[in-house]
């Protein structure tokens, strides 16, 4: 159920309703001010700058010493900052009241750069996950600095928190203790790396399947043999191809989850993926099996693209380590998985060509991840715990810098950034690109993600940032949930000198101890506003009830905000006790 709150009402609740939750709460907007939204047209992009040992630059560089370059065109740098670890103070996390919950990062996490490290356990096989615990243990054992905050999610089933943002170190090795390696998707296949080829006449078919017959029966039945062996080697690899696009889907999903989890983050965030990874493309060998054929390079960049957008850097580490040349392996027996000997060169160079092949496929799908986000991948090493070091250290110094782009057309096409740096000996590190979306097309394409999210009980997302607090009601009351939104992460679209338009969703679901959605309450707030509403909002945060009908009985509150001109969003979640009525 859903209802629609117009110009005048809104108003009046703007006037009326922000003062019971702000009275409770310590608002604090220093943090959100500086996230910048894609909407104000104003492109962001956080620059790591190194030396030529890959060390943060000493010399401190300014505005002018960078250029901006998108398609290829220069482009007028309007902001710039430098981002520095020293000198931040730490501050004590400060506590909710009974019946408020929020989104807000600083309730949740001291001062101090946002570290993820992330055990892929569905593209990773179970040897690979215990030497990546073993890396990271160490790292927190020799390398751990107090000043960061990090975090450990584990992507299996589903993505889920071992040990949430902590600058105890304690804290992070018990939850890697605990740790349990998963059974990957890799593993549960067999191996998903699927190359398609005709059977060849004899390799692929029952023993007793003659390769030539001079009789018409056993030539026809040689045939018959053929076509069902075909045909179950057909059927085996649709059945790989289809998981491995559920698996690339299930790793999407959990990176932008993670990308809406950081978006209210100020700054840039790392995420440091430990990962056998998947490969951009299913190749095919021959041509009557290109209909199986799959590319996820466009599934890849979309997601890419939004943890760009959240200010979001991944650095892949491929959890496999060091690998050998397969050509030269001296435990090569000759022979294939089932035990044939691969009779010719040929044969046995065509097999390790695909093996290469595949390998490489997969690198350069954690390659791509990086470079697009502006992060670096490691590959072939087994000293993981020194890729953690490193790219740490690209959280300690990073600029800022920003620019309108110089074509006014937001048609969806993607466009190419370039940042160069004056300096000898200096590289850069840096998002690739964005997609000049217009806001129009983010509102219908991603108008079920919020819903989608909260109902999967996934991480909390904080494109927008809110409190939000539900009272108990009294007897036969409906529940009230009132809502105050941080105005800083929201957009207003200026229509006249004195006017503001804003177009808001609010979403609350009630779900039972049980995991059971019993209601869900949905409500558009959408109005042009005065300056002096748009005034008392900045200043006082934007309220909203939303009323919901609940029988008494314990629930679990998954609450959320869309703007709907940006796509953005912020969930949280709320317990919430309704008793009995008394008996009259």
């Amino acid at each position: 159920m859903g209802k629609i709150i117009r110009a005048g009402l809104l108003v009046l609740i703007v006037c009326a309703s922000a003062a019971p939750v702000r009275a409770q709460v310590q608002q604090s907007t220093s943090d959100s001010s500086t996230v910048i939204r894609a909407t104000t047209r104003l492109v962001q992009v956080d620059v790591v700058v190194t030396d030529s040992s890959g060390r943060p630059a000493k010399d401190r560089l300014s505005a002018k010493d960078f250029t901006i370059l998108e398609d290829g065109k220069p482009q007028k740098v309007s902001f710039f900052s430098f981002q520095q670890l020293e000198g931040q103070e730490k501050r004590q996390i400060p506590q909710l009241p009974p019946h408020v919950a929020t989104n807000r990062p600083e309730y949740q996490h001291s001062v101090g750069p946002p570290i993820i490290l992330l055990l892929d356990g569905i593209n990773t096989p179970v040897e690979n996950q215990m030497v990546v615990r073993q890396q990271m243990l160490k790292f927190l054992a020799e390398h751990f600095d107090p000043r960061m905050r990090i975090a450990v999610f584990l992507l299996g089933n589903e993505l889920t928190v071992l040990q949430d943002f902590t600058s105890d170190p304690a804290l992070l090795t018990a939850a890697m203790q605990k740790y349990r390696s998963q059974s990957s998707a890799a593993g549960r296949l067999g191996g998903t790396d699927v190359q398609l080829q005709a059977p060849s006449g004899g390799p692929n078919l029952p023993p007793q399947a003659p390769a030539q017959s001079g009789g018409g029966g056993d030539a026809a039945g040689s045939r018959s043999l053929m076509n069902i062996a075909y045909a179950l080697a057909r059927f085996e690899k649709e059945s790989n191809a289809n998981t491995m696009e559920m698996r690339v889907a299930h790793t999407a999903d959990a990176l932008s989850a993670i990308a809406h989890y950081l978006a209210g983050f100020p700054g840039r965030k790392v995420v440091i993926w430990f990962s056998a990874s998947f490969p951009l493309n299913l190749s095919i060998v021959d041509p009557e099996d290109f209909d199986v054929y799959r590319s996820y390079a466009d599934r890849i960049r979309t997601t890419t693209n939004l943890l760009s957008d959240a200010q979001v850097a991944i650095y892949t580490v491929d959890a496999r380590g060091l690998t050998g040349n397969v050509i030269s392996d001296p435990g090569d027996t000759g022979r294939d998985a089932n035990g044939r000997m691969a009779l010719t060169v040929d044969a046995h160079m065509n097999a390790n060509s695909k093996e290469i092949f595949e390998r490489f496929n997969k690198e350069e799908s954690l390659t791509k991840v990086a470079q697009e986000t502006g992060g670096r991948v490691f590959l072939n090493t087994n000293d993981l715990d020194r890729a953690i070091v490193e790219s740490v250290r690209d959280s300690s110094t990073f600029y800022q810098v920003g620019y309108y782009p110089s074509h006014k057309q937001w048609d969806g096409k993607f466009h190419t950034i370039k940042v160069k740096v004056a300096g000898d000996g200096l590289a850069v590190r840096h998002r690739r690109g964005y997609y000049a979306t217009d806001p129009e097309k983010w509102r219908k394409d991603g108008a079920g993600d919020m819903k989608a999210a909260m109902e999967k009980n996934t991480i909390a997302a904080t494109g927008v940032l809110f409190y939000a607090r539900a009272m108990p009601p009294s007897a036969n009351a409906d529940v009230k949930v009132e809502f105050l939104v941080d105005p800083h992460t929201i957009t207003f679209e200026t229509q006249s000198e004195n006017l503001r338009y804003c177009n808001l969703e609010f979403q609350v679901q009630a779900f039972t101890p049980e995991g059971k959605m019993v209601k869900a309450q949905v409500q558009q707030a959408e109005a042009p506003l005065k300056q002096e509403t748009f005034d008392r909002i900045q200043k006082n945060g934007l309220p909203m009830p939303v009323s919901i009908k609940l029988a008494p009985g314990q629930y679990m509150l998954h609450l959320g905000v869309r703007d709907n001109r940006t796509g953005q969003f912020g969930t949280s979640e709320l317990t919430l006790t309704i008793g009995e009525a008394p008996a009259h």
